[in-house]
């Protein structure tokens, strides 16, 4: 993507192709972790934005987890678009959310954790 181009990630506190790296490593580190775990099919990530104290508990309760700190306009510009290179659907709750937002609920990371296929 060009950077007068408008895209996912064009629009951010970063430069995008800063951003865009930043994205890439954090896909990598995904898909090296799902293959270290052994991922099957139904396997996936849960990818949730979280302040500084919930990335603690998600840590605690989790293993492992992958983890993106950015500013808050390209953090969600990353949140989008890793989503969207996982296939996974935007939710109404993350179309609407805003920079106004995460700056208010302390939204400071990116984080993913494995869903495990629990059925057999």
């Amino acid at each position: 993507m060009l950077n007068n181009q408008k895209g996912p990630i064009a629009e951010v506190d970063i430069p995008v192709d800063q951003l865009a790296i930043k994205v890439n490593l954090f896909m990598f580190d995904l898909k090296n972790e799902a293959t270290e775990l052994g991922f099957k099919a139904g396997e996936t990530w849960a990818l949730e934005l979280v302040s500084d104290i919930e990335a603690k508990h998600l840590k605690k309760q989790h293993q492992p987890v992958v983890s993106l700190s950015l500013q808050s306009s390209a953090l969600l510009s990353a949140f989008r678009e890793v989503k969207n290179k996982l296939q996974q659907t935007l939710t109404p709750q993350d179309m609407l959310l805003t920079t106004n937002d995460l700056n208010r609920d302390e939204k400071k990371y990116l984080v993913a954790y494995p869903v495990r296929n629990t059925s057999r």
